[in-house]
């Protein structure tokens, strides 16, 4: 009896002292986090959190990237690309490599749920770090997503050279838009096709849509900014066009207020997530401007086509 009672004793202690120094293996984390080599980061991911979908007929795939090292970049600890390695959970998530953006790897989901999106890397500085984001994946529905590319492809029409021409025209006092003397979205059909303007046809706004601009934005967040162009507070433009802008939030949402029933916005997030991801184009604004010299031209019953400086 005086045996079991030491041994009981000694295990007890064992136990204490085991807790007391590293808890014996016992964690609310699941340990995967702390095994990472190096300091810990916060929100190195673009994005963090992320979001996508999974399910259907349609392939979601996004590219989280890390800021790495570049003579322009302002980053405080710049990462070498070739030291990046991503760490994923493959019940969730199929990796290949993405060359479009420097530090970048292409994530293909395979299940729904919340998964950590993790890597490690050594900064030109020869630091070791590590960083996670957190990966939301929804579920997605075929029909859903077909009610989405019919709006996102086949809405109505814009006629641009008729909408720049109107511009030409001085609105009555009180009459402009975003504090412009003119109003050029008088005309703009509110049930208008995204592929008007996020396209590959080549014209001045053929900005496509791609899992690099909006994988960072929750699904509520991508139907207020194509409902009401609300982006969240905080987020940046990616256009040169918009940034130049004195109220690019104004103007942003003079292009990004439709008119959506309910059923069709969650379908649009859904067409949104299944585009192939690419690097984001940027607006071209000389061809823009021209443009518009076309239209008032056209308008006036002058010739069109002068070159845009």
């Amino acid at each position: 009896m005086l045996r079991v009672s030491n041994n009981l004793r000694n295990a007890a202690k064992s136990m204490l002292l085991c807790a007391a120094i590293a808890g014996c293996g016992g964690s609310d984390d699941d340990g995967k986090s702390s095994a990472l080599p190096g300091e810990k980061l916060a929100n190195l991911i673009q994005f963090s959190p992320m979001y996508s979908a999974f399910g259907g007929a349609q392939v979601y795939s996004l590219t989280p990237f890390v800021p790495t090292a570049d003579p322009a970049t302002k980053d405080s600890t710049p990462v070498m690309a070739s030291t990046i390695k991503w760490v994923t959970e493959d019940k969730f998530v199929k990796q290949d490599q993405f060359g479009d953006i420097p530090g970048a790897i292409k994530l293909t989901t395979k299940a729904t749920g919340t998964t950590k999106v993790q890597f490690t890397a050594t900064t030109v500085a020869g630091k070791q770090i590590n960083s996670e984001a957190q990966l939301t994946i929804s579920k997605a529905d075929d029909a859903e997503w077909a009610k989405g590319d019919a709006r996102y492809s086949g809405g109505a029409p814009i006629d641009f050279r008729s909408m720049l021409s109107g511009a030409t025209a001085m609105p009555a006092a009180g009459g402009g838009v975003c504090g412009l003397p003119f109003n050029i979205m008088a005309s703009l059909p509110k049930d208008a096709s995204c592929t008007n303007c996020h396209n590959t046809g080549g014209n001045a706004i053929a900005v496509e849509h791609t899992p690099t601009q909006t994988a960072g934005y929750s699904d509520d967040q991508l139907i207020a900014i194509f409902t009401q162009g609300q982006k969240p507070a905080g987020y940046q433009f990616n256009s040169i066009f918009l940034k130049m802008l004195p109220q690019p939030d104004c103007i942003y949402s003079m292009f990004h207020t439709w008119t959506i029933d309910e059923e069709t916005k969650r379908g649009i997030v859904l067409k949104l997530r299944s585009i192939e991801p690419k690097k984001q184009a940027e607006l071209d604004l000389a061809k823009l401007i021209q443009m518009g010299r076309d239209a008032r031209a056209a308008a006036m019953g002058g010739a069109a086509g002068t070159p845009a400086p």
